[in-house]
């Protein structure tokens, strides 16, 4: 009986130490990902992720447009509108894995929207419109499951939509593609999503025609759906 009730003593001590030692990866995992987003996003006129160092009391979560949450100081917010960074976006934002609101808008990132954001299974808000992304829509991005708002207007984006968004973003409120290169049709399966999306704007400098898919959309509830980003830094 004792040496059974010490070998059970033993495996509690070794199961909590692994997972006390996993909380400080996740910690590393974040700032990494942080640092790779602030080495791919050069230039910019503003002084933005100057805060972006490891001298900066209180660590990542005090960066300037970084918001954390929880006692392991997980990123939840990550805000840089108006800032003016050029480059592209990193592939690690994708590891940020309680990402909620990702707000770059109002930027000059070009290249392509790194697939790894299908990743962010949390992320509820994701604007980056009035940049110059370019090439498809990766089809990842319907396993963002939590998204509310999804903005990608005024980019160079081009091919056709994913009929992957309606079928599995059932959380979809706002979702805005206008000025923009796409090409086809408004996929069907974003009928799925007409008792629910409050404003669906795809159609403006598009070549996209029509489905058989139905849409009685209304703006008129946008305001509650709307998630402030205000709070959350500007570079103006």
């Amino acid at each position: 009986m004792a040496m059974r009730s010490a070998c059970l003593l033993l495996l509690l001590l070794l199961t909590a130490s692994m997972f006390f030692s996993m909380l400080p990866a996740a910690d590393a995992d974040d700032e990494a990902a942080l640092l790779a987003f602030k080495a791919a996003a050069v230039g910019g006129n503003s002084d933005a992720l100057a805060s972006w160092n490891r001298s900066i009391d209180g660590g990542y979560c005090s960066w300037e447009g970084v918001r954390c949450q929880g006692r392991h100081h997980r990123v939840v917010v990550l805000s840089l509108p108006f800032c003016g960074l050029t480059g592209v976006l990193s592939p690690a934002v994708g590891n940020l894995s309680s990402l909620r609101i990702l707000n770059l808008t109002y930027n000059e990132f070009s290249g392509s929207i790194p697939a790894s954001l299908g990743r962010l299974r949390h992320l509820r808000i994701l604007n980056l419109s009035r940049n110059a992304f370019s090439g498809p829509l990766p089809t990842n991005l319907s396993s963002c499951t939590s998204l509310m708002v999804m903005h990608l207007r005024f980019n160079q984006l081009s091919g056709s939509v994913p009929s992957e968004f309606g079928n599995k973003l059932t959380r979809l409120r706002i979702f805005t593609l206008a000025y923009n290169n796409l090409t086809g049709s408004i996929p069907a399966s974003l009928g799925n999503l007409s008792s629910q999306l409050t404003s669906l704007r795809v159609l403006s400098r598009l070549t996209l025609a029509l489905s058989r898919a139905s849409f009685s959309l209304t703006s008129a509830s946008t305001t509650s759906l709307a998630i402030s980003l205000s709070p959350y830094t500007t570079c103006l």
